[in-house]
């Protein structure tokens, strides 16, 4: 039995090394051709930063096209309190995230960007429950709902960061981010907050199974870490765009 358990447990890692080394190596190649194509240009600039915002809205795009009709063609519950089978298209939308997730982490501890604890922290929560909701198949779709809302604005987060990038600012554009930001991080987020949070006990009484319990609570503390780290996110924009009217009207 114990011999069993011990080769069980071996190939899963084998397996899940595979997988990882196969999607570095994936990001990877996104990331160095990046790079090669930024070495013609003539212009002085981080171009390891830019490589990472590149990967990054490569990230974010692919996360929408792929969500997009999962979550329209999927008649699933936002909360569920039975497991139920994984679809091959959300598994592999979810392990690409996930994955994702590992990869930025390498990047940003290599690179010196702005923030990169506050981006460390985010991935390795965000990491853990999507291959939580993978592995034991359940609420996926939740998971589905919250990464949606987490990177439907992230390429426009991306087009702030190039423009930060090359010292550039343009206020309607910023104004527009704040409030794409505003209505997803805060807005919905809240409002999943609060569905989840009227339900969380009914929820984790209604069956016995510590799978899906612990689930319910991952999902939960997982929205509320990353809607705090949104609020904060906004109030200090809302600040920036406050002293830059202030400026403009000075000027």
């Amino acid at each position: 039995m114990l011999q069993n358990n011990t080769k069980f447990l071996f190939n899963l890692f084998k397996t899940i090394t595979i997988i990882i080394v196969i999607y570095m190596i994936y990001y990877s190649l996104i990331y160095l051709l990046s790079m090669a194509v930024q070495e013609l240009i003539d212009f002085n600039y981080d171009k390891q930063i830019m490589s990472n915002i590149i990967v990054r809205g490569y990230h974010s795009i692919g996360c929408i096209y792929y969500l997009i009709p999962i979550l329209y063609s999927e008649d699933k519950p936002i909360i569920e309190i039975y497991t139920s089978q994984l679809p091959q298209d959300v598994n592999c939308t979810l392990i690409r995230s996930s994955y994702f997730f590992i990869w930025d982490s390498l990047m940003l501890i290599l690179t010196s960007e702005e923030d990169k604890i506050v981006y460390l922290i985010h991935h390795f929560i965000s990491g853990f429950t999507i291959l939580y909701s993978i592995h034991y198949e359940i609420n996926w779709y939740f998971v589905c709902v919250g990464l949606f809302l987490a990177e439907v604005t992230n390429p426009i987060t991306q087009i702030s960061e190039t423009l930060h990038l090359f010292d550039y600012y343009n206020e309607n554009f910023e104004k527009f981010y704040f409030l794409s930001m505003l209505t997803t991080r805060l807005i919905l987020s809240n409002l999943l907050i609060l569905l989840l949070t009227f339900n969380i006990f009914k929820l984790y009484n209604i069956h016995g199974s510590e799978v899906l319990n612990v689930s319910i609570i991952i999902n939960y503390l997982t929205l509320v870490f990353i809607t705090i780290g949104s609020i904060d996110w906004l109030s200090d924009k809302f600040v920036k765009l406050t002293i830059y009217d202030s400026i403009k009207k000075i000027n």
